[in-house]
């Protein structure tokens, strides 16, 4: 049996859209399949925990939907060893199924594969503990990105911004990462961040402007933040901006984008299995693009091999 996950209202109509033409698709096949529609913010979540309770028959689920719609069921699933996860891209940035070389336009394409010959693979997954030591100490997973600084503020303005409005509209809604980018250089303040990887004598980051967790290569959209990423080697990678002034971060964000950074002043890179940062004024934190909050201290480590992805 298929489950189905489909996200109601994701990308303007975009997932149910594609919905359709998986669904004619699997009739005209006489496949045998159940589909649930997310229906609310955390409502994917709960669909999750349903579907991957401890002790349930293993099946493969299938998400049509955007970045958001996956990090969410991911945050809800109780049991990975009970499914295997398929995904028909519908979002903005899609994220997920271009660091998983999937068809990202192509639904019919996407789930002609997932039924004829589906090929099987395991990534890491990345888990963010926030509020150190507190009672009121959190977790978030992530398969994409995690992040304090710039992009967790440019996520965090993305949620309303009319930028992003009109250019869904227009079918480049992914632009809408660097629009918004280009806008936040000028009003973000940096500030001082702590970090240790895996224990080590912390680091001091002075004037941090970014620091990402990536398990894939990119993220916004396809901004190449750390092009060497890999989400089947067991570590995360960091990259980090800061010691510059923002004008001069502006001024080497076009090669940013272009993956093109990794020997400009200013840019730190490293694989790690653990970090922890602690930052005095709090900073926005994100984890593949859902905001977590303004957070003080946090932990963010690898998941080795712990999601099985067919496509």
């Amino acid at each position: 049996m298929l489950y189905f996950v489909v996200n109601k209202y994701g990308g303007r109509g975009k997932s149910v859209g594609r919905w359709v033409v998986v669904q004619r698709e699997l009739e005209a096949r006489g496949e045998k399949y159940e589909v649930i529609f997310s229906e609310y913010h955390g409502h994917a979540k709960k669909i999750a925990a349903e579907l991957t309770a401890s002790g349930s028959e293993k099946k493969d689920i299938i998400i049509i939907g955007g970045d958001g719609t996956i990090n969410e069921f991911l945050n809800g699933v109780v049991d990975f060893s009970v499914f295997r996860l398929g995904v028909i891209p519908a979002g903005s940035g899609n994220d997920f199924s271009r660091g998983l070389h999937l068809a990202r336009h192509n639904p019919k394409k996407s789930i002609r594969s997932l039924l004829d010959n589906p090929k099987e693979t395991v990534i890491d997954t990345g888990l963010v503990t926030v509020n150190l030591g507190a009672q009121d100490e959190n977790q978030f997973r992530f398969c994409i990105s995690a992040g304090l600084g710039l992009d967790a503020l440019i996520c965090q303005k993305n949620e309303t911004s009319k930028i992003k409005t009109v250019l869904n509209k227009l079918h480049i809604g992914k632009l809408s990462y660097i629009a918004i980018t280009l806008q936040t250089f000028f009003s973000m303040k940096s500030q001082t961040v702590k970090v240790s990887f895996d224990g080590e004598e912390e680091r001091v980051f002075d004037r941090l402007i970014f620091l990402s967790a990536m398990n894939f290569s990119a993220e916004g959209g396809g901004v190449l933040m750390s092009p060497k990423a890999r989400a089947d080697d067991s570590v995360l990678s960091a990259c980090a901006a800061g010691g510059v002034s923002n004008v001069m971060a502006f001024v080497k964000f076009p090669l940013v984008i272009l993956g093109l950074h990794s020997k400009l002043r200013g840019f730190y890179f490293r694989d790690f299995k653990t970090m922890t940062a602690t930052a005095e004024n709090g900073v926005v934190v994100h984890t593949d693009g859902e905001v977590v909050g303004v957070i003080k201290s946090l932990k963010i480590e690898c998941e080795s091999a712990k999601l099985k992805i067919i496509s």
